[in-house]
């Protein structure tokens, strides 16, 4: 061990909860936010990133009244942090499988329209079955969860995309369609369109990295800029209903507003949009403990659909 290195130990080391905070304030836009996604009070968060910024010597966090943003320096540590911290989450998963057992926890993450309506009917198959592990989902955009494959910090992620993606093992677990929405007193509400007659018309739609948005660009790359955007399918819903704009969405996502009677589903003449929700893994994570389990559980309740 260098002398510099241990130079560094003997100045305090760096907690892994702090740069987990410091990630999270880049994803989330705010201090309190990050707390709560990792447990801890607001108070305690800005102490630990404060803490980190000493042992650094680096601004990492600009604090405004609207929220807090990374510094540039905040940036670059926070893009390293994540690299560590999936090593980190790795070094667990390899532990296990050394063992050869469950892990006690495994972390997996799926995108927003197959984590709000397919991965709770799937937790509670797995706790009926006695599972000693603790399975949860980190659920995000479907861009966000190929990078989190990608670079470990999740051995398995279910996304719905429109093409399938590049350098994973995928598995196309059922199909899913995007339809156009409306609410019932919409002129639109029991008829149905041409593509032609959506020209100009702004939707409300999801941001940018999810696998809604990229059929979008797909099926209709020339439709008009969004009238709003939101990360949250409920939220699109909700939308809809108070009549802020048409918009696309799984028709998981918007199943059970149909059958109430809050929006209604528009035919396009011609258009189909399709597409596989489907599991990605490296190849490498496939025998990891845990990931042939859970797929095992999805398989018998997805491919029976």
């Amino acid at each position: 061990m260098s002398s510099q290195w241990q130079a560094r130990r003997s100045s305090g080391e760096i907690n892994v909860i702090s740069l987990e905070l410091l990630v999270l304030v880049k994803e989330k836009g705010g201090v309190g936010v990050a707390a709560r996604e990792v447990g801890v009070s607001q108070p305690q968060a800005s102490r630990m990133i404060a803490a980190l910024e000493k042992r650094l010597s680096l601004p990492l966090v600009r604090r405004t009244p609207l929220g807090s943003t990374l510094t540039e320096a905040g940036e670059s540590i926070a893009l390293r942090a994540r690299q560590i911290l999936a090593e980190y989450e790795r070094l667990h998963i390899d532990a296990d499988r050394l063992r050869g057992r469950m892990p006690e926890q495994l972390k997996l993450a799926a995108s927003r329209t197959v984590g709000e309506q397919l991965v709770p009917e799937w937790t509670k198959a797995m706790s009926q079955m006695g599972w000693a592990t603790s399975v949860s989902f980190k659920v995000d955009n479907s861009a966000r969860i190929m990078d989190m494959v990608d670079t470990g910090e999740v051995p398995l992620g279910f996304v719905e995309v429109p093409q399938p993606p590049v350098g994973f093992v995928m598995e196309v677990l059922r199909r899913d369609r995007v339809v156009l929405i409306v609410p019932r007193s919409h002129p639109w509400s029991g008829k149905r369109l041409t593509v032609a007659e959506l020209a100009g018309v702004r939707f409300v739609e999801r941001e940018v990295g999810s696998g809604t948005r990229d059929i979008l660009d797909v099926y209709l790359p020339q439709r008009a800029l969004p009238i709003a955007e939101f990360d949250s399918n409920t939220a699109i819903v909700h939308a809809v209903a108070q009549g802020v704009g048409p918009a696309f969405l799984s028709e998981l996502a918007i199943r059970d507003q149909v059958a109430t009677g809050d929006i209604s589903i528009v035919p396009i003449v011609g258009l189909v949009m399709e597409r596989p929700l489907c599991a990605i893994w490296r190849s490498e994570n496939a025998s990891l403990p845990g990931v042939e389990q859970v797929l095992s559980v999805v398989r018998s309740l997805e491919l029976q659909t």
